[in-house]
């Protein structure tokens, strides 16, 4: 017998994300203020920079917790950078709730604080990913923070005629693009 649901008692035993990943791109992690838990995430990107190679997380939380952070683990493992639609809360929480089953209200914060600790993963990233701003230099794409002058210098070295082409090369409008922004 246990204690939680079956879906999240599968997910517990079966745990597939958990643990560090050596030489991570970017952490993130968050807790909750009403148990005390808290959850950590972390993603390596592949060669490409483009994509997530692979995701892990670490948490003390109950077994809410630890489901929701192995299915955000496994969801995101292989995606691209730009498919992820900054991260909208609500499609986030549908896809740990589809995987798993309804939270009762009681424990939606423990997928809250997962979902924080992943937006905070992705903060970590897109921080590093910068380009330094130096001078005069137009900080042409915030999300992947590509200059103008990389831009324009990808144009003209490979004939690039179109967005996506651009978006291909160096992400620049991958992001907030396709996500409608």
């Amino acid at each position: 017998m246990s204690f939680y649901p079956a879906t999240i008692h599968q997910r517990l035993k079966q745990r597939q994300n958990a643990g560090a990943i050596e030489n991570a791109s970017a952490c993130g992690r968050s807790a909750s203020f009403l148990c005390g838990c808290s959850v950590g995430f972390s993603v390596r990107l592949g060669e490409d920079g483009k994509t997530i190679e692979s995701a892990s997380f670490n948490s003390n939380g109950c077994g809410y917790m630890i489901a929701a952070a192995d299915v955000l683990a496994g969801t995101i493992t292989g995606t691209r950078l730009s498919d992820l639609h900054s991260l909208d809360h609500d499609e986030v929480f549908g896809v740990v709730e589809n995987a798993l089953e309804p939270f009762p209200t009681e424990r939606r914060q423990c997928a809250d604080v997962c979902i924080e600790a992943l937006r905070a993963t992705f903060a970590d990233l897109r921080a590093t990913q910068i380009e330094e701003f130096a001078g005069e230099k137009a900080l042409v794409c915030t999300c992947f923070g590509v200059l103008e002058e990389t831009i324009a210098s990808h144009i003209s070295e490979r004939s690039l005629k179109t967005t996506d082409e651009v978006a291909a090369i160096c992400n620049a409008g991958d992001g907030c693009a396709r996500a409608g922004c």
